[in-house]
């Protein structure tokens, strides 16, 4: 299936785009990441502060916000570069998904759900999270065709209708 015909992709997947810098010489990696779904995780040591809730918008701003990361670069071995992320391409319906699992290893008493409360707008901003040449999802409704014609959109003649015309009563 070509995926502009694939109405899955076309309504969910946004794209991200990636840009690594080396800690050491600089150097800029560019990634471009496709996927159906943005994670926004309510268990960071970031998000842990004192607040009893969360607000969406922080976690899709925090989701996307500068971190450092363990790469090696390919042209000075360095082990860390800062990687900042943008959307690029925005689907008609951005699913997502609240990541309230905690989980540690060292000691398993301390894992589970996170069960603070996430604070939801009607609406959230991403202007802060899209690159200045987003490309923004087609908001056109499909047409739909009319049962008389053929799913290439060419007519079926249809009858003429007949519309009986209204005859009077005949008056006693």
């Amino acid at each position: 299936v070509a995926e502009g015909s694939n109405q899955v992709i076309k309504n969910f997947q946004h794209e991200k785009e990636e840009v690594l810098v080396c800690h050491g010489c600089r150097a800029e990696t560019k990634c471009k990441i496709r996927d159906m779904s943005m994670w926004c995780d309510t268990t960071c040591s970031s998000n842990m502060n004192r607040t009893r809730s969360m607000s969406l918008q922080q976690l899709l701003e925090q989701s996307l916000a500068k971190e450092t990361r363990e790469r090696r670069c390919e042209v000075c071995g360095c082990e860390e570069a800062t990687t900042t992320s943008q959307l690029v391409k925005l689907p008609k319906v951005l699913i997502i998904i609240l990541k309230r699992y905690r989980f540690n290893n060292q000691d398993l008493s301390s894992s589970g759900k996170v069960s603070r409360q996430v604070s939801i707008p009607e609406t959230v901003s991403l202007s802060s999270l899209v690159s200045d040449n987003v490309t923004l999802p087609d908001t056109s409704m499909p047409v739909l065709l009319p049962h008389h014609q053929t799913q290439v959109g060419v007519s079926v003649p249809l009858p003429t209708p007949v519309i009986d015309p209204v005859v009077p009563s005949p008056s006693p």
